[in-house]
């Protein structure tokens, strides 16, 4: 048995930061563009785009400063905001994972099946 947990951030129900957006914001600040994001994530470009709007509006806050282009091209980079949200975001993706994964070996033995306690349909430890 495996331990598999999810984080995100909502605003008002609304997704707002997730692995999805995690990562999209990551490709976007080393590609320097969404188009350029977006084809390293294999996404298009409308499914990028889509996905930083709705957080810019459901976060009331821009993520991406955007430089047109000109003689030597445009540029994106992620607004101060939007590299402390990774930046703390991840420190949270990290730290939650952590303490699941200690208190799964204190709950489940951090091992098999096998590991785990054996229980009835109501939830009493059997063979005890």
């Amino acid at each position: 048995m495996h331990l598999g947990a999810k984080i995100w951030l909502e605003v008002n129900g609304k997704s707002v930061m997730g692995a999805g957006r995690l990562g999209l914001l990551k490709a976007i600040a080393s590609e320097g563009s969404i188009a350029g994001a977006a084809k390293k994530l294999g996404i298009s470009f409308r499914r990028a785009w889509g996905a930083v709007g709705s957080a810019e509006d459901n976060l009331g806050m821009k993520l991406l400063d955007r430089r047109k282009g000109g003689a030597g091209g445009g540029k994106t980079t992620l607004t101060l905001q939007a590299r402390e949200l990774v930046a703390r975001f991840e420190t949270l993706n990290r730290e939650t994972s952590d303490f699941a994964a200690r208190r799964f070996d204190v709950l489940f033995g951090g091992g098999g099946a096998a590991s785990a306690p054996r229980t009835d349909r109501t939830g009493r430890k059997r063979g005890s």
